[in-house]
C-alpha cells in the first residue's frame, strides 16, 4: 500500500517528534510530516539535545505505521530511513563520501550533517507506530563548541538549500525506501546499508568500557548490533551505546 504524505510546517514547536507522537496517539494515519523552523526541545540520540539555529536547517518528523514489521526486525526501518537521507545527500555532495555512521548518523567525510531519532510503539510482536525524527544541517555555518564534528550542506558545497525544497525531495526519498521495505526487498536494503557504512573495512580506533582499541567493521547483525574485528583478530559485537567511534 502506498503512503500519501501530508506536510505541515510550523514556525516553532517543542519538538517535531512530540507533535507527531500526538498524532500517533490520536490514531492518525501514517504519512503525516511535521516540519518546524525551530524546535525548542529538539531531541537527538541517547537523550542528547539537537541544537539548530532557527530557520537555517531542516528538522522534521514523519509518522509511519509499519505494522508489517516484527518488533525484532525494527532496525530495518532505521536502515531504510538512513538510506533515504543518504540518497538525497549524494545528489548535492560530489566531492566527499556521504556515509552512514552506525547506527544512523549521516556523515559527509568525517563530519556529521544529520541525526535521526526513531521512536517505535508496539503492543504485539509487530510495530504499531513509528515516529521518525530527522535533523539535517542545511545552511548553518557556526556551531556550539561542544559539538565534536558538525558540518552543513552549505559548508560542504558553498550553496544554500531552501528547507521546503529539501523537505519535498527528502519525502520522495523516504517514500522510495519505505516502499522497498513494505514490498519485502530486505536484501537490497541490507546490501545498500552495509555498502554505505562509515569506516567499513577500515582499521580505525574505537572506545568501549574504558578501553581504546583498533578494529575493522565487518558486519551489522539483523537486530542492529555492530560487529568488529580487532587488530588482534578477535570478533566483538556491540549494541547501541556500547562503543564509541574515535574520530
Amino acid at each position: 500500500m502506498s503512503v500519501v504524505f501530508q506536510v505541515e510546517w510550523y514556525k516553532r514547536v517543542s519538538s517535531t517528534n512530540d507533535v507527531c507522537q500526538q498524532y500517533a496517539t490520536k490514531g492518525a494515519d501514517e504519512g503525516i510530516v511535521v516540519a518546524a523552523e525551530f524546535q525548542e526541545q529538539g531531541r537527538g540520540q541517547r537523550g542528547n539535545a539537537w541544537e539548530s539555529q532557527e530557520g537555517q536547517n531542516l528538522t522534521f518528523s514523519v509518522l509511519l505505521r509499519p505494522n508489517f514489521l516484527p518488533v525484532a526486525e525494527q532496525f530495518y526501518l532505521s536502515k531504510a530511513i538512513s538510506l533515504a537521507v543518504s540518497d538525497w545527500l549524494v545528489a548535492y555532495v560530489t566531492n566527499k563520501p556521504v556515509k552512514i555512521k552506525w547506527p544512523n548518523d549521516i556523515y559527509i567525510g568525517d563530519s556529521k550533517v544529520c541525526g535521526i531519532l526513531i521512536e517505535n510503539s508496539f503492543s504485539s510482536q509487530y510495530l504499531e507506530s513509528s515516529v521518525v525524527g530527522v535533523g539535517i544541517n542545511l545552511n548553518q555555518v557556526s556551531f556550539p563548541d561542544d559539538l565534536p564534528n558538525p558540518t552543513s550542506l552549505l559548508l560542504e558545497t558553498g550553496s544554500r538549500v531552501d528547507p521546503r525544497k529539501a523537505l519535498a525531495e527528502l519525502v520522495s526519498c523516504i517514500y522510495g525506501r519505505y516502499q522497498q521495505l513494505t514490498e519485502g526487498y530486505r536484501e537490497n536494503i541490507d546490501n545498500d546499508y552495509f555498502n554505505a557504512i562509515y569506516r567499513k573495512n577500515q582499521l580505525c580506533k574505537y572506545y568501549s568500557n574504558g578501553e581504546e582499541f583498533y578494529a575493522t567493521i565487518i558486519g551489522i547483525q539483523p537486530t542492529g548490533e555492530l560487529v568488529l574485528r580487532t587488530a588482534e583478530g578477535a570478533i566483538r559485537t556491540f549494541a547501541f551505546k556500547e562503543v564509541t567511534f574515535i574520530i
